[in-house]
């Protein structure tokens, strides 16, 4: 097992990342067994394909655990939401919260993700409602979805494709930068990956 952790952190080490929040990257108490360990290498070449990651198994058997190591491993910033029955499409992308008494709107974790690109890990995704599952695929399959306040996640790649020939190269590179464009969209991260339990 030791032989094969270290494997591992060599395997693992092209893709770390360099995390401008470091307390967002988990830091799980970890006893590598080899199960664990095998996952972890598997899940690491997925990752340096560039695919998205979904875990399946019952309740108990480490899912969360492996996850956070293998985030840890990858030094990846992580944000976090775990799903229910009562989740909607609008507390996927908005939260609320209390602001000198007025309830005031924010991003919720799958934008921060999406935007800053970090890891959204998504709990509990065999709880939430079809429509919450549905927009969660299509984010991991196209890079875009449309937000209840009217803005759109798009990918960074679609969205200059796009406006490429409608906008001089100067406001397409204001766009990119998060200036307003009238256009109302945030650009995903290359980054930016799911991790689905």
């Amino acid at each position: 097992v030791v032989e094969e952790a270290r494997l591992l952190a060599d395997e693992v080490g092209a893709l770390r990342r360099r995390a401008e929040t470091p307390t967002l990257v988990p830091s799980p108490r970890f006893v590598p067994i080899r199960a664990h360990v095998r996952l972890l290498r598997d899940l690491a070449l997925d990752w340096s394909l560039g695919h998205h990651l979904l875990l399946l198994g019952v309740q108990g058997v480490g899912k969360n655990l492996v996850t956070d190591k293998f985030l840890n491993l990858l030094n990846a910033e992580r944000e976090y939401v775990q799903l229910h029955r009562d989740t909607t499409v609008s507390s996927l992308t908005s939260s609320p919260r209390l602001e000198a008494g007025c309830i005031t709107w924010e991003d919720a974790p799958l934008v921060r993700a999406a935007r800053l690109g970090r890891v959204l890990v998504v709990d509990e995704a065999d709880k939430a409602p079809l429509e919450v599952v549905c927009v969660l695929k299509a984010l991991a399959e196209d890079g875009e979805l449309m937000l209840a306040d009217g803005r759109r996640l798009v990918r960074a790649h679609r969205h200059m494709a796009r406006h490429h020939h409608h906008h001089h190269h100067h406001e397409v590179d204001a766009v990119a930068r998060g200036a307003d464009s009238g256009q109302h969209e945030i650009l995903v991260s290359e980054h930016f990956r799911l991790v689905v339990l």
